[in-house]
């Protein structure tokens, strides 16, 4: 049994290290490179992978005690020192008792003799068949044994078989810091109080220290056995590979502490021989189970020197793998720190990592904050970087050099010599070591001075000149102007000359160039100056503000607009008017009126000066301000269907030109011919005349001849004007012996310029030739016009900017607006008024400009020439007036009499004035007299009367309210006194609540309402009557509706505004009809009564209106849920208890609220009405 048990145990522990300790065996296959995938290659055979490849790994157990006879000590030993007798207390059957133990080195090949501490590594003596074992000297409780291992293991477990009894009391230590510390694994006693003090008796945590009974019994007296495994099977391990469970695991020393000894009845261990002698402590068997402490990283271990190794012996240096070195792999090798190290766990084999030193370095070491800084990835620093490296890899170059990024980091001759211009660099000719450009480094790139740059500082920055080592910060600032410098480029670095924009001038760029302002940032830098070529002097400008220098009377920054209240002359404002010319006696001034209906006129000023065969006129010029050449336009209109073949014009000159100025070379006189087409109305005299300012000439238009071959003296033609328009070839941004001339000259000929519709009428021009006309008029005369708008003939003081055509109010015309147009008259404030001559009996449309008076006809008259003579009228059909004899005039447009006299009016004085009576019309002859209505004039209430045709009477005509034949009775509806002087009637106010139609609505002298309708009352019905109301004056009154429960009928009817009926005490509502909350009962007719809900018994305060019922709780009743409920009896605040009645022998069910008792059938009785009453016999209910 014991046997068996000892195998099952063994077993458990033996289970329990393998998994602690994770060994594995893994057979992997090579892997085809090329293919990438997971089966062999062809031609190759499976090959085992080495255990530790790719995961952690373990070395096999063992018994440490094998092969370390010589590291065991026993603090006490029998026979040491000679011969010592000892007895046994057990095998009573056995004869012999007492012994004797020597175990001196003499006697050691005798294993009955010799108990050394060195027996208990194997059962059987070796070499022998005898049975070998400790023991202590008699007598002694406090022994230790103590294994000194000569490295770090992992203790797995132990067990120690004794020949003798199991001691009372024991502890096991442990070392893992080769003695210097100890620590206690478990104690093991009889009675763990009274051996130990307060130490717990099973574990909770891994760590627990604990103290085991089951060990400690007397029995058995030999062979008992002692088992302690590190790792308690009872225990959940979460993780085997923990710290936890690896500090548990670990020791380098053993040391079993004996400290009581079983006494078997004597109770006290004193020094009598015989009592000493039977108590002792022996051990026949122990196995110390280990491995070799590798930390995961070896599967084996091999002797340390100076160890002769034995057969089965634990050896206690490992075979390292994982990059690791040690006895116990506690390491890294050298140069693989670029990770800490750390034990191998489960398939983590945690390989210490090789340090990246990137072949400039061959030794290196762990940095744990440099490993912590690089988020745990690398922390190996490599130390005496070569080749002009440093950093923790080697990675980076030292001071004044930089990293060739043409080369690769572990070429020797990465790192190269910073090459500084020492004029220009700093810090001693230091250089960016690498690329970046997040940090705007450039690797090679020195540090410059502040105004130098360039990869070796050897060139001043742009905006610098001037490079000098003298100079601490390498160069000197340009002194350009940013605005006026191409894209900012600076300066000349060799002389400092900035480089400019195009329009921008200096050595400093601080300039623009004449004819351009406004220096700036734009491309350019400045901007041309665009003065208006007429209305500037030149095209110089302001160069901050741009203003150009303007002719008289021109403003804007261009000079392109005029001051206010002036005007740039038109093309063709030097016109003169034929009909105002020097003419001969053969012509005729033709006047025409300018068109009503909005047509354009064909013609200016007044009309057409009519020339003959043979006539002639002659126009005077000297208003010219600009020597120049000009155009004559001769304007006209044909009144033939031919051609005028010859007329001759001739321009006159009083004097020579000036010999010195442009029309020096031009004839006093100089004739040209003219030919007037009969399809056109302009002819343009060719080649220009030039003109001098200031001179007065003299321009003669001849009508020789209408036809060469014959004469026409009835030949005509309509000259409207003579106009001078100047030459656009004389004007010098016109010229075409320049590039801009000629593109403007292009550019006026292109877009029709010179098309007399567009001159004439600028507003329909093209925008481009409304400029250049704007222009021209501003140069021919020198800036800008007064406009001189006449202040009676025009709407305003300022006249448009170009042309200086005012305003003009109805009927008023000229540039000036300062005469009356043909056929108006009576030039003022509201203009010109038409002559409007009566087409019949004036001979034209033209009257007197200041009296308006037309021209009539024989035997008409008025101004219009339009009336009849005086006491006639219908013209032209004159007729006399017919006015009954009572007017001498009527109108002489519609014959109505003016004036009639005698008291009458009408058309024709036919009819009596208001407020008189009679005919007084000339058959009749019934003159008009008075009206006799009372109060007629100072007290009346009628405005007319008539006379009745029949009986002759006078008729009052009545204001609305009053009748009766003298007006002096109210009507119906109104009331008054109109008898009494300053009586009067008024309408009666029954604010429309009467029948109009019906008499007798209102009192006559009082006005009081007497037959109010729509459930009306009051004076004025302005009241709705008792028992009826309405929100405003203006609803209709309405029938209150009340409750005839709810409503007090004693306090008088509803309110007539709200239709509020008066109610009963606690009772509401605009019909009082519901109870307040918290009452009932409104059908008594005497109000509403309080619900008085009782608080313990109800829901809520609230009761049925109808039957006063309250919301009863659970097992509450009655109406105020103060009583039990129905059915039950007793107090509801403490207890209800079931009536229980017998419905057999019970009138009701209810039993008695407060006793219980039931209300009986005759002959009936009980409590519970269910047997039979005194005096009655039977069973109930049948008494």
């Amino acid at each position: 049994m014991f046997l068996r048990y000892f195998k099952l145990e063994l077993l458990k522990v033996f289970s329990a290290s393998i998994v602690l300790l994770g060994l594995s065996i893994n057979i992997h296959y090579v892997v085809g490179r090329e293919s990438g995938r997971g089966y062999p290659l062809r031609g190759y055979s499976p090959a085992k992978l080495h255990p530790c490849e790719q995961s952690s790994c373990y070395p096999a157990t063992g018994n440490l005690l094998i092969g370390r006879e010589s590291q065991l000590l026993a603090s006490s030993t029998c026979g040491l020192h000679g011969q010592e007798r000892y007895c046994i207390v057990s095998h009573l059957q056995d004869r012999k008792k007492c012994f004797w133990c020597d175990s001196r080195p003499t006697t050691k090949p005798n294993p009955q003799l010799n108990h050394n501490i060195s027996n208990i590594v194997y059962k059987l003596y070796p070499g022998t068949r005898y049975k070998s074992w400790w023991q202590s000297e008699n007598g002694k409780e406090n022994v230790f044994i103590q294994l000194d291992l000569e490295a770090e293991f992992h203790f797995t477990h132990l067990i120690i078989t004794f020949k003798t009894f199991r001691p009372a009391a024991m502890l096991i230590e442990r070392s893992y810091d080769f003695g210097k510390t100890w620590q206690v694994y478990r104690y093991f006693a009889h009675n763990c109080q009274e051996s130990f003090g307060m130490v717990a008796t099973y574990p909770k945590n891994l760590t627990d220290v604990i103290c085991e009974s089951r060990y400690s019994n007397v029995a058995p007296s030999t062979d008992g056995e002692i088992i302690y495994r590190v790792i308690p099977p009872t225990l959940h391990i979460d993780n085997p590979y923990s710290t936890e469970v690896q500090n548990l695991l670990k020791m380098t020393n053993l040391r079993i502490n004996f400290t009581k000894l079983h006494t078997l009845g004597d109770d006290l261990l004193d020094k009598r021989g015989d009592i000493q002698e039977k108590y002792y402590y022996a051990i026949t068997d122990m196995v110390v189970r280990g491995s070799c402490s590798c930390y995961g990283h070896a599967n084996r271990c091999l002797p340390l020197p100076g160890i002769d190794p034995k057969p089965d012996m634990v050896h206690g240096r490992c075979e390292c793998t994982h990059n690791t070195k040690g006895r116990n792999c506690e390491k890294c090798e050298d140069f693989f720190n670029d990770l800490p190290w750390r034990p191998a766990i489960g398939k983590q084999t945690n390989a210490c990592k090789r340090c990246n030193c990137n072949n400039h370095a061959t030794t290196c070491h762990f940095d744990a904050a440099l490993y912590e800084a690089t988020g745990r990835v690398s922390g190996g620093v490599c130390a005496g970087c070569m080749h002009n490296t440093i950093g923790p890899n080697c990675d980076q170059c030292s001071n004044f050099y930089f990293k060739d990024p043409e080369r690769d980091i572990q070429d020797p001759e990465v790192c190269r010599p910073c090459d500084c211009d020492p004029d220009g660099s700093l810090d001693g000719g230091i250089c960016d070591s690498v690329t970046d450009e997040a940090n705007n480094l450039v690797a090679g790139r020195c540090h410059c001075k502040d105004n130098v740059e360039g990869r070796r500082c050897d060139t001043c920055k742009n905006g610098f000149w001037n490079f000098t080592k003298l100079n601490p910060a390498g160069c000197q600032p340009c002194t350009c102007n940013t605005l006026g410098t191409i894209d900012n480029q600076g300066c000349n670095m060799r002389n400092g000359e900035c480089f400019c924009k195009r329009y921008v001038t200096g050595r400093d760029c601080n300039q623009c160039l004449p004819q351009y302002w406004g220096l700036s940032e734009k491309k350019d830098g400045c901007q041309f100056c665009e003065c208006d070529p007429g209305g500037s002097i030149d095209n110089n400008c302001d160069v901050i503000t741009g203003q150009c220098q303007c002719r008289e009377h021109m403003t804007g920054r261009k000079c392109d607009t005029t001051k206010q209240q002036y005007f740039t002359a038109s093309l063709d404002f030097l016109l003169y008017e034929a009909e105002l010319a020097r003419a001969s006696p053969n012509c005729q001034v033709v006047i025409r009126e300018p068109y009503r209906d909005g047509r354009p006129n064909t013609f200016t000023g007044t009309g057409f000066l009519k020339a003959f065969e043979n006539a002639y006129f002659e126009i005077t010029t000297n208003n010219i301000q600009r020597t120049s050449k000009y155009d004559i336009e001769i304007r006209y209109e044909p009144v033939l269907p031919q051609t005028w073949e010859d007329v001759q014009i001739t321009i006159t000159r009083p004097g020579p030109p000036d010999p010195n100025g442009p029309c020096a070379y031009y004839p006093e006189h100089e004739t040209r011919k003219v030919v007037l087409e009969p399809n056109s109305r302009r002819y343009l005299v060719t080649p220009s005349v030039c003109l001098e300012a200031g001179t007065t000439y003299k321009i003669n238009l001849e009508f020789r001849r209408f036809d060469y071959r014959k004469e026409s003296p009835t030949a005509s033609v309509l000259i409207d004007s003579v106009v001078l328009l100047p030459s656009i070839d004389d004007i010098p941004w016109f010229a075409t012996n320049t590039t801009e001339g000629l593109i403007h000259h292009q550019e006026f000929e292109r877009n029709n310029c010179y098309d007399p519709q567009f001159y004439r009428d600028p507003d329909h021009a093209p925008e481009v030739c409304r400029h250049m006309y704007n222009s021209i008029g501003a140069y021919i005369f020198n800036g800008g016009l007064l406009c001189q708008c006449d202040p009676e003939g025009s709407e305003s003081k300022i006249c448009p900017s170009h042309g200086g055509f005012c305003t003009c109010k109805p009927n008023v015309v000229g540039r000036r607006c300062d005469r009356c147009a043909p056929g108006t008259y009576g030039f003022g404030p509201d203009g010109c008024k038409a002559c409007d001559c009566n087409s019949i009996g004036a001979l034209d449309n033209f009257c007197n400009t200041t009296t308006g008076q037309c021209k009539c006809r024989a035997n008409t008259y008025g101004r219009e020439c339009n009336r009849c003579r005086n006491g006639f009228w219908n013209f032209p059909n004159c007729v006399r007036c017919d006015c009954n004899g009572h007017s001498d005039s009527c109108d002489p447009l519609t014959g109505a009499c003016l004036e009639c006299k005698d008291n009458t009016e009408g058309h024709t004085c036919d009819r009596c004035k208001t407020g008189f009576y009679g005919d007084p019309r000339l058959n009749a002859d019934i003159p008009c007299r008075p009206c006799p209505c009372p109060g007629l004039g100072n007290h009346s209430f009628a405005d007319t009367c008539s006379l009745d045709p029949y009986t002759k009477d006078v008729i009052c005509d009545c204001k609305e309210g009053y009748s009766g034949s003298r007006c002096d009775i109210c009507s119906n509806n109104y009331f008054g006194n109109p008898e009494v002087p300053g009586g009067k009637c008024e309408k009666c106010n029954c604010n429309g609540k009467i029948d109009e139609l019906k008499p007798g609505n209102c009192d006559p002298h009082t006005g009081k309402c007497l037959q109010c309708l729509y459930d009306t009352t009051g004076d004025h019905c302005e009241m709705c009557r008792p028992g009826y109301f309405r929100y405003s004056k203006d609803d209709m009154c309405e029938e209150c509706v009340c409750h005839a429960l709810g409503t007090n009928r004693t306090t008088g009817p509803c309110d007539p505004n709200s239709g509020q009926c008066p109610c009963l005490p606690h009772v509401t509502g605009l019909h009082c009809d519901k109870c307040i909350q918290n009452y009932w009962k409104i059908a008594s007719g005497e109000g509403c009564s309080p619900c008085d809900c009782d608080n313990s018994g109800s829901l809520q305060e609230q009761c049925n209106e109808y039957d006063g019922q309250c919301d009863c709780k659970s097992s509450f009743g009655g109406r105020q849920c103060n009583e039990c409920m129905a059915r039950f009896w007793g107090d509801p605040k403490i207890e209800c208890n079931k009536c229980d009645c017998n419905i057999e022998g019970s009138k009701t069910l209810q039993c008695d609220m407060k006793t219980g008792a039931c209300k009986c059938l005759p002959g009936i009785g009980g409590p519970k009405c269910d047997t039979c009453a005194r005096g009655y016999l039977g069973n109930a209910p049948t008494c």
